[in-house]
């Protein structure tokens, strides 16, 4: 393909170097014509910044900004990127290909309404237990993905591995500067304006998400607070979920023991895989996290009414 468009990798990063070398010489080694990688260090301290700058002569370029959070952090890859399309890869991914960048770009080739590409993420055998298992129990694997995804079907796409047309992200009015969630936000405001994402099939990104229970539990504490606090500012509505008490009761339901071990069994026969014996675990903390953040806001709302 001729002319095509230059593409900014946005790589955000916070000691990440057990991780970053793979995932900068995944994105290197592409077989694109014209890209750029732009890595933003939230101030590293274990020898990242150090690998990073060993790739300063193949056009990686470390930018450190420390103290910043998540959705600043991207806003400010955006606003230094030159690219014409804006390509988030966590700092713990790795391109599965050389060819990985060509067929995230095909899609805006054949329309000015796309306004990004995503694709899955996968997990190497030797990965740990529970990062094989975060991939597994992803919800998007269970229940099926729609190609083309715009406001009217709006599903949660976050930016772990996700291309986005910078003019589309700078048009809504870029990232918040949120701690979580910052990239559902972006994307469900890109669909409300007229943008199409599409699912690229077979180009799933290793991710290695989490190497411990602890990691996937705060990750998910991160989540759930970050969305508590958009609902709040949001006056109940926000980037695309029903929330409420609708929701309440499928949550408790699919979170109680029997369902998640029934659930456990039907996966380790289907992906062969016992990294589906975390699932009960993993719901039970769920449930202490979510009933613990509700009860801490009613405590709050009754300290402010006394």
């Amino acid at each position: 393909m001729t002319n095509l468009p230059y593409i900014s990798f946005i790589v955000l990063t916070l000691n990440n170097r057990k991780t970053i070398r793979s995932c900068i010489e995944s994105i290197i080694s592409q077989k694109y014509s014209s890209f750029e990688v732009l890595v933003i260090d939230g101030g590293s301290n274990d020898g990242t910044q150090e690998i990073v700058n060993e790739y300063k002569n193949l056009n990686v370029r470390l930018h450190e900004f420390a103290g910043c959070g998540i959705g600043k952090s991207r806003q400010i890859g955006v606003e230094i990127s030159t690219g014409e399309i804006c390509a988030f890869v966590d700092s713990d991914c790795e391109l599965p290909d050389f060819s990985w960048t060509d067929k995230m770009v095909t899609p805006f080739l054949k329309s000015p309404q796309v306004g990004g590409t995503w694709a899955l993420g996968a997990f190497k055998k030797e990965y740990p237990s529970i990062a094989r298992y975060s991939i597994l129990q992803h919800p998007y694997r269970r229940n099926g993905i729609p190609e083309l995804v715009g406001a009217d079907n709006y599903i949660e796409i976050g930016t772990g591995h996700t291309l986005l047309k910078r003019n589309s992200i700078l048009e809504v009015g870029g990232f918040p500067d949120y701690k979580s969630r910052e990239d559902v936000d972006l994307t469900y405001r890109i669909a409300k304006a007229g943008y199409t994402f599409v699912y690229v099939k077979n180009c799933e990104v290793y991710h290695l998400h989490v190497t411990t229970f602890r990691d996937f539990v705060k990750k998910y504490e991160r989540d759930i607070k970050a969305s508590l606090k958009e609902k709040r500012d949001n006056g109940g509505e926000n980037s695309g979920n029903s929330g409420g008490s609708s929701s309440a009761i499928p949550f408790f339901m699919s979170n109680m023991l029997i369902y998640p071990a029934a659930l456990a069994l039907y996966g380790i026969i289907k992906d062969r895989d016992l990294a589906w014996l975390w699932h009960p675990v993993i719901c039970s903390a769920k449930l202490v996290i979510v009933a613990r953040s509700f009860l801490k806001i009613k405590l709050m709302k009754s300290g402010k009414k006394s």
